[in-house]
């Protein structure tokens, strides 16, 4: 677009400008981009941090689960191995769990209790 100024004759002519039909970019729009892309960034360290935190606390409870399963393992070798055992062997065996696991004891033997829980 062309305009004619008259304030500015050189000689009696008169001058010819070029205006541009570009707006003029207001400062608080790139406040306001620069605010969203803060706000942005903030969330997004924020959602990574916590994403960390429940991932090592589920690596907590998987490493847990793995002893778990390592302790049961362990009982079904042991089990496995007196599903071979002999009658005698079988017998001797379920006694002494009864005694250890279940409390149970035989007629005629003494118990005795330690009251100190010692």
């Amino acid at each position: 677009m062309l305009k004619i100024n008259p304030k500015n004759e050189v000689n009696g002519i008169m001058e010819l400008k070029l205006l541009s039909n570009k707006k003029k970019k207001h400062p608080l729009r790139y406040i306001a981009l620069g605010a969203v892309i803060f706000i942005f960034l903030i969330s997004s360290f924020v959602t990574i941090a916590t994403t960390n935190k429940h991932i090592a606390e589920k690596q907590k409870e998987l490493d847990a689960i793995r002893n778990e399963i390592r302790i049961q393992e362990i009982k079904n070798a042991e089990l496995e191995h007196v599903l071979n055992y002999s009658d005698e062997e079988y017998l001797a065996y379920v006694i002494s769990k009864a005694h250890t696991d279940l409390d149970y004891v035989r007629q005629g033997e003494r118990v005795f209790v330690n009251s100190a829980g010692n």
